[in-house]
């Protein structure tokens, strides 16, 4: 009953902090910035007056320009015909445009198809610009035929954009005295998020092998505050997606991104789907959730085997339009309807997202990762991992159960959140499936026989 309300209470915590949390903002890229502006090899973010970065070249530590979105600077300037048109633009440290970047809009494509992209005419025109340029249509900005209202929308927000700028960073900026490497190790030193996840991760080993289950659930607990609501969900399919387009984030800026990722990838490689059953934060929110009764529905082993290969399907569907069709924009489509990670801890989504969240947690509730087993496509990437590191014996880490000492009773078997344990006819113990395990231990802590050998150890 302790166990019950405490676990309530947690959830009730982390929902309200979720609330008072602010979603992401959109992710720039490190290519994103050096194509705006081409002679710098630093990116340093801030936010005050507002979000953008500052641009050096570690060659000298020059101060080369600022880099900002229209829609954080001037978001009154940036509606389109359709939608908000993001724009990123570079400034050099005399004050003009550098480059430009379109990342997101949803004009008509007929009219604008392939003069957002990078190298168009349309955007080179801006190249060059000042703050003592008119920015108008028709006498020194051509416009696009057909979506004038998108083309006024860009230019308007460029000059009024670049004119703040200017004035409330540039001038500022260039007046200090800051080399780079000052600059830079201000940075890192503040950058400690990176740190508290190793924290996090170094708690969940030390558990593991101690095989204790309040560490456990710390471990668990902080997953879903630090690593769900305060960072935002955790790795994602969208991230293998970036890797594998080498749409890779800032390096320095971005050093808790890069360390979740070796964590996650990392980790498997050795020990199986640690980080699924540890590390991942709505696959905690789930496991913590499946306490709250002791209700549980069961399905055949049939129909178990055939329901598993789901995600494996899944997967497969993401990298083939990603990859071998090359919609990259539609893969992410699909992880956005399958995996609920962003809308359940940033807070954000349609209707059906949300509706699509409450039927994954009810069936948690009532048979325990529910998602986790069947549907999520980044889990399927992560057994396959498991499977083939299992079979090449690179992985060395394993849940340990008896063979020869054990007794027949199944309270493993019984146990297993995943059903990843069998007892085949040809062996006297259980039988792990290595690609299915989530490494949570609980099998071997509750085995009569595992459990006796831990006592003495």
């Amino acid at each position: 009953m302790r166990i019950k309300k405490a676990t309530l209470i947690l959830f009730v915590i982390i929902i309200l902090q979720g609330l008072i949390l602010n979603s992401f903002a959109s992710v720039i890229t490190e290519k994103d910035l050096g194509s705006v502006i081409p002679k710098a090899n630093i990116f340093i973010p801030q936010e005050e007056p507002f979000n953008h970065y500052l641009a050096y070249n570690t060659d000298g530590g020059r101060f080369m320009g600022v880099a900002f979105l229209t829609t954080e600077v001037v978001p009154q300037e940036t509606w389109g015909y359709r939608d908000q048109i993001v724009t990123l633009v570079g400034v050099d440290s005399n004050g003009k445009i550098t480059g430009l970047k379109i990342l997101e809009e949803n004009e008509t494509p007929q009219y604008v198809r392939g003069l957002f992209n990078d190298g168009s005419w349309f955007l080179d025109q801006f190249i060059g610009k000042d703050t003592s340029d008119e920015f108008l249509l028709g006498k020194d900005v051509d416009a696009i035929t057909g979506a004038t209202i998108s083309s006024s929308a860009i230019s308007r927000a460029i000059e009024a954009g670049l004119e703040i700028v200017t004035e409330k960073v540039l001038y500022k900026e260039i007046e200090k005295d800051s080399p780079t490497k000052h600059l830079l190790l201000h940075h890192l030193l503040w950058q400690i998020d990176f740190v508290f996840l190793w924290i996090i991760v170094t708690i969940a080993f030390i558990a593991f092998f101690k095989r204790s289950r309040p560490l456990r659930y710390l471990v668990l607990g902080l997953s879903i505050v630090y690593i769900g609501f305060v960072k935002g969900g955790g790795l994602s399919m969208t991230d293998i997606l970036n890797i594998g387009y080498l749409n890779l984030p800032v390096f320095l800026n971005n050093l808790y991104w890069y360390s979740l990722v070796i964590i996650a990838i990392g980790v498997t490689l050795f020990a199986g789907r640690f980080y699924c059953g540890w590390i991942c934060p709505f696959g905690a929110v789930l496991e913590i959730l499946s306490h709250l009764t002791t209700v549980k529905a069961e399905i055949s082993e049939k129909q178990h085997s055939y329901l598993k290969f789901l995600k494996y399907v899944i997967l497969v569907a993401i990298l083939m339009i990603a990859f071998l069709l090359s919609n990259k924009d539609g893969a992410i489509y699909i992880v956005s309807v399958f995996e609920p990670f962003a809308t359940f801890f940033r807070l954000y989504g349609g209707v059906f997202t949300w509706v699509w969240i409450i039927l994954m947690i009810t069936l948690s509730i009532f048979m325990t990762r529910f998602f986790c087993r069947y549907l999520c496509p980044l889990g399927a990437l992560f057994a396959l991992i498991s499977w083939l590191c299992t079979f090449f014996k690179i992985r060395q880490l394993n849940v340990c159960l008896p063979q020869k000492d054990c007794t027949g009773c199944k309270l493993a078997q019984k146990t297993c959140q995943m059903r990843a344990i069998s007892f085949p006819d040809d062996l006297i113990g259980p039988e792990i499936a290595p690609e299915e395990c989530f490494m949570c231990n609980t099998c071997a802590e509750i085995c009569p026989v595992e459990s006796k050998k831990n006592e003495k150890t």
